[in-house]
This record gives structure tokens, C-alpha cells and sequence, in this order.
């Protein structure tokens, strides 16, 4: 079956608003749980905790939006327990982590910073850090040049330009939001190890171009402090600091289109220092702006391409500024057929450019088309309020259907334009509000769209006593697991107290995450009720030394003498063994290690579990391999 034909509201990532990482810290499990305001304020409540959390990124948007993310702060609560918060400083501890080898990272700068500024502690040489500070909210990272805190990046919703407004300048929705409310070990703090690009920026005759902005795309993380985006001195030169992995350098200039050569990719290992020259070329450049049907200039939005040969076969470009400017650029020699479509409105109708090197289309107007939805509807919360500001995601259903993205406005109302008659699924999320999925045949008109509520996840993990996880990949899968509902990054630094943790506002929803501990990495699928309680356990924490026993036997049930089974573990710690005349062999090893046997050429695998215990059987049958339900590589 062919794909149905795309619009501005596919072939993007569907990530929404982030969610940064909030722990209360110190604090034990008990009676009434901990709250932590918007503004790091803490008290005691006996209601689940809720109240939207979103993120402002840097970038011009619609100043009633601004405001309304502004008004609703970045944070996703983290509470544990019910111990009075009382005046006088607390001491934090724990280790800096390397998040790819889940060893410790010594000799860097730890920060917190508040809004009163920053405090910072040098990690010893195991690692291990202590800062003692006033109670109160706290973002933390580590500054350094070889090692680098980092978060997984929002995709854009829409396509834009390198800023220079976001070079160089930390993203705290990258970095764990710290509540120290007491003294706390084990805060864990991971980087990765990265690399730098020093490199220059000139023009094709080799003329260096001061001002420009570079930005590397495509990494799996991005550096909390901005050091993926740099803006060249006076001699065209620019340093960037990123995680090791491939990337993409783009440059933008206000006299230039971009990068020549746009396809080459660079390849940065961990602890190298790679040089880069980068040559502008005049492209072709297309600016202007965007009116609505009375002359109006409309809200930002998206400027779109044609990439196939029907109406219906646009993508998203470019983006349309909150004044309804927009300046769209390309270094492909080709006829460009570009329109404008800003949220909540309908499409103008498209113009083609001869698009050639030193091509300048200024002064160009796109005129809405005065139409009417085709789909709309109101998105409220569980309590039937209206949410403002949030993204609805429109997926086709029935052949012929397109996929489109909207946003609601302040009294949460959205409408979609442009949509061939079928079936649809809709879905939506807001922090602290949770999902809502339905189908509708459109047209139709006032559907109902109502989120289900947060709920809470209090778990164990089998190894782990105290310290902290991340808890990240958070999604939802709709009804009957056909697809996913898009949310937000979420960057959750979860604390463990005695081998016990507690997460706050979740979307209640089958809900699949990873939760992150050093180097391990557990899946996590569980449903998460409305305003109720979801109990798990994960296999989270150091390797627990464990004596293994077992009797090896073959396909038949037959006792297999002389057999050599192999222990192997991370790292590469093995532990061997012959089993005896009756089968039965003993060896050292870990929770989670894999078991292999050997004899006469057959093979069987089975696995040590992940319970906390000193001693534990393991048999192993030749020509099977068992794996424990639910294990996760």
C-alpha cells in the first residue's frame, strides 16, 4: 500500500514542550508526600501533584504563548516523603559519572546554579563530590572540555535556521533540576566524553566571514551548555565542544545561503580536536512575510515545500517568524515551490522561485486563504479546563489522508485546514495533564478532546540501595499498541532511598520509558492509572556477587558430565567451570551474568537472575537458550 501523501505536519520530530528533571533530595518515604512549587517552594499535600510543566526554547514566538510557558515553568515532580524543610544549609553528595562506561569521571567542575548564581566543588580523583548549599532549587552539570553534561534534544517542530541568539548559551532544560531540602548521598551526576571542532568560516574565494553561525546537527545528545552552536570572531573562527558521534556542520550568514558542501559529515571521537574550514556559498535566498485574508500579519508557523508533484505533497522548510516574517534559504539550483502555513490558519497558495546561486527573491507577500476548518475542537484537561498552547497531532487512518500538526490557542481551541475527507486518529499531551486519543471523520466540527490525568509510579530496584537513576524515552502507546503518543523529552533524575523510588506526574497511560543507571539500561512498560499508583520493579544497581549452582543436562533430560560452563559479565569478568560426574557445577559470578555450557559441540545459555540474594540455581539445558521474562540487554 502507498504512503499517504505528507504535509507540513510530517516528516518532523514529534517531540513537545520538555520536561526538565526535578529530585527532592534527603527526604525519606513516609506519610503525606513532598510538593515543590514552580518557584523551588516545598510543602506537604495529600493529592497527587499536577500543574503544567513546559519549556521555552529559544526562539520568537507569539508573546501570549511566551508568556503562558513562562507562567507555567519547567519542572516534572519528583517527591519523596514527608520530613520538614527547615532553615540552614545541606551538604550534596555523590559521583561523576561516565554515562557510556558507568565509571567514575575525576577532576571536574560541578556546578549549581540558582537564581542567586553559581556554586561550585572540584570532583576528586575517585570522582566524588560535596557541596554543601542553602536549601533551596538548584540546576546541576559539569563544566568541562573533555567530558560534558548533556541532555536528549527536542526536535523542532519546524525547521529554522542557526541563532545566534542560542550560541554559546546553556540550556537548562538539559540539566537536573536539584530540590535539596536535606543532606543527600549518591546524586549521581553523568556525562558523556566528547571532543571539539575548531574550525573557520569563509566565503568561496577563501575571504573569513566574522558573524556567522554555526550549529552541528545530528547528534544523539546535545551539550547542556549551548556548546553546539557558535557564532565566529572577527577572523571567521569557532570552536565547538560536543559529545563524540557524527554530525552535520551548518553556517548561516545574513549574506549568505549556507555551507557549500552541506552533505559532508564529520566524524568526532571521544578526546579528539578535528579542524574544519567552512565555505559560505550566496545560494539563493527567499524573504518576506505572511498576511492573513484582511491584510493582517499573521502568527509564526511554517513555511513549507513542495516536494512531490500535487498540492497535497508539501513539507516543512522553514518557519514563519510570531511578526509573520520569514527568510528561507537553500544552495540547490532547482525551481522552489514554497507556501506559507502559520498555526491555526489555513495555507496560501504556493509560488515557484528560480532558485539559482546569488538568487535573491525579497519583499515577497504569502496571502492566507480565507476557508474554513476542516476539523476542529477544543483540548481540555481531566478537570475540563481548557489547555492552552499544546500540540494535536493528526495521523490518516484511511487512504488518501494527510498528516498535520496544529497547535491550540489561549482558550485551547485548534482547527485544521487542507484535510481530504477520512478517518483520523488525534492525539494529544500537556505536562502534568497527560494524553488524550480519539478518531474522528472529517470534516467534523467541536470534538472533544480531554486529556486522562497523571498518575504516580512507586518502585523497587533489585541492586541499587541508594543513589539516583534517569528516567528517560518516555511515550505512551495508544489503544491496541498501533502507535505512540508524541510527548515531550522528559529528563527525569529519579532518587532511590533504601532500595525504593517514587516518580509524580506521569501520564496515565501504558507508558514505555528507559530508566538509566551508569552504564544499564532497563526497559520500562507499565500502566499508570489516573490520580492512582503504578508499583514496579527494576533491575537497577552495582553487580551483586552471587555463588552459582546448577546441573547441566542435554535436549533429552539426560545429565551432561564433564560439560565447561562459562560465567561472562560486563566488563569482561568470566568465571569457569566443569560439571561433575552428576552434572552439577559451582562458580562465582554476578547478578545478570550469562551462563553458557559446552559439550561435544552442543550449546545451551540461560541466565544468573537480578534477585538480591547470596546463592542461586541456575540449570542449563544444551541446545536452549533462556532468558528471564523481561529482561532487557
Amino acid at each position: 500500500m502507498s504512503k499517504p501523501p505528507v504535509t507540513r505536519r510530517t516528516r518532523i520530530l514529534l517531540a513537545g514542550v520538555a520536561l526538565a528533571a526535578v529530585v527532592v533530595l534527603g527526604l525519606l518515604s513516609g506519610d503525606a508526600p513532598v510538593r515543590v512549587g514552580p518557584d523551588g517552594t516545598i510543602t506537604r499535600s495529600s493529592a497527587p501533584a499536577g500543574g503544567p510543566a513546559s519549556g521555552v526554547r529559544a526562539r520568537t514566538v507569539d508573546p501570549t504563548f511566551g508568556n503562558a510557558l513562562a507562567r507555567a515553568g519547567r519542572g516534572g515532580t519528583i517527591a519523596f516523603g514527608s520530613a520538614e524543610v527547615t532553615d540552614g544549609d545541606v551538604t550534596i553528595s555523590g559521583t561523576v559519572v561516565d554515562a557510556r562506561a558507568g565509571t567514575p569521571v575525576p577532576s571536574v567542575e560541578v556546578v549549581f546554579r540558582s537564581e542567586r548564581g553559581e556554586e561550585a566543588v572540584q570532583a576528586g580523583e575517585d570522582g566524588r563530590y560535596a557541596i554543601t548549599l542553602a536549601r533551596g532549587r538548584y540546576r546541576a552539570f559539569v563544566r568541562d572540555e573533555s567530558v560534558l553534561s548533556v541532555g536528549r534534544p527536542e526536535g523542532p517542530r519546524l525547521p529554522t535556521l542557526p541563532s545566534a541568539e542560542v550560541a554559546g548559551v546553556p540550556d537548562e532544560g538539559l540539566m537536573p533540576i536539584i530540590v535539596a531540602a536535606a543532606d543527600a548521598d549518591a546524586v549521581d551526576l553523568s556525562v558523556v566524553r566528547g571532543g571539539t571542532i575548531i574550525g573557520q568560516v569563509t566565503d568561496t574565494r577563501g575571504k573569513a566571514i566574522a558573524g556567522a553561525v554555526v550549529r552541528a546537527r545530528g547528534g544523539a545528545w546535545r551539550p547542556a551548555l549551548g556548546t553546539d552552536v557558535a557564532e565566529t570572531d572577527a577572523l571567521g573562527n569557532f570552536v565547538l565542544h560536543l559529545p563524540a558521534g557524527g554530525y552535520v556542520l551548518e553556517a548561516t550568514h545574513e549574506r549568505f545561503a549556507g555551507v557549500a558542501d552541506s552533505s559532508e559529515r564529520v566524524n568526532l571521537p571521544a578526546g579528539a580536536k578535528l579542524t574544519s574550514t567552512l565555505a559560505l556559498t550566496a545560494g539563493c535566498v527567499i524573504a518576506g512575510r505572511v498576511i492573513d485574508a484582511k491584510g493582517n500579519a499573521s502568527s509564526d508557523g511554517a513555511i513549507e515545500k513542495r516536494w512531490g508533484a500535487s498540492d497535497l505533497e508539501f513539507g516543512p522548510a522553514g518557519s514563519v517568524e510570531s511578526d509573520g516574517t520569514f527568510r528561507w534559504v537553500t544552495t540547490e539550483e532547482a525551481d522552489v515551490t514554497l507556501r506559507a502555513w502559520p498555526w491555526k490558519s489555513p495555507p496560501s497558495q504556493s509560488r515557484t522561485f528560480p532558485c539559482r546561486d546569488g538568487a535573491r527573491f525579497t519583499d515577497v507577500v504569502f496571502t492566507l486563504q480565507d476557508r474554513a476548518p476542516d476539523i476542529e475542537g477544543t483540548l481540555v484537561d481531566e478537570h475540563g479546563q481548557p489547555v492552552p498552547f499544546a500540540f494535536v497531532d493528526l495521523a490518516p487512518q484511511s487512504a488518501g489522508g494527510i498528516g498535520q500538526q496544529e497547535r491550540t490557542d489561549a482558550n485551547g481551541h485548534w482547527q485544521v485546514f487542507s484535510m481530504p475527507a477520512g478517518s483520523y486518529r488525534i492525539s494529544a499531551s500537556a505536562p502534568g495533564h497527560g494524553v488524550a486519543v480519539t478518531t474522528v471523520q472529517a470534516p467534523a466540527r467541536a470534538v472533544a478532546l480531554q486529556l486522562g490525568g497523571v498518575g504516580r509510579i512507586e518502585g523497587t530496584t533489585t541492586l541499587l540501595v541508594a543513589g539516583t537513576f534517569e528516567l528517560t524515552d518516555v511515550s505512551c502507546l495508544d489503544t491496541g499498541r498501533r502507535g505512540r503518543v508524541a510527548l515531550g523529552q522528559q529528563h527525569r533524575l529519579v532518587q532511590v532511598v533504601g532500595g525504593r523510588f517514587t516518580i509524580d506526574d506521569l501520564p496515565a497511560c501504558n507508558l514505555v520509558a528507559r530508566a538509566i543507571w551508569r552504564d544499564q539500561a532497563v526497559r520500562l512498560d507499565v500502566e499508570v492509572p489516573a490520580s492512582g499508583t503504578a508499583r514496579v520493579e527494576i533491575a537497577l544497581g552495582p553487580p551483586h556477587a552471587k555463588t552459582v549452582h546448577g546441573l547441566v543436562r542435554d535436549a533429552d533430560g539426560r545429565i551432561v558430565r564433564d560439560a565447561l560452563v562459562t560465567a561472562a559479565y560486563k566488563g569482561g569478568r568470566t568465571a569457569v567451570a566443569r560439571s561433575d560426574d552428576a552434572g552439577r557445577f559451582t562458580l562465582q559470578t554476578f547478578s545478570g551474568a550469562t551462563l553458557s555450557a559446552d559439550h561435544d559441540g552442543a550449546q545451551g545459555l540461560a541466565t544468573v537472575g537480578m534477585a538480591n540474594v547470596d546463592e542461586e540455581q541456575v540449570d542449563i539445558m544444551l541446545g536452549v537458550v533462556d532468558r528471564p521474562r523481561g529482561w532487557d540487554d
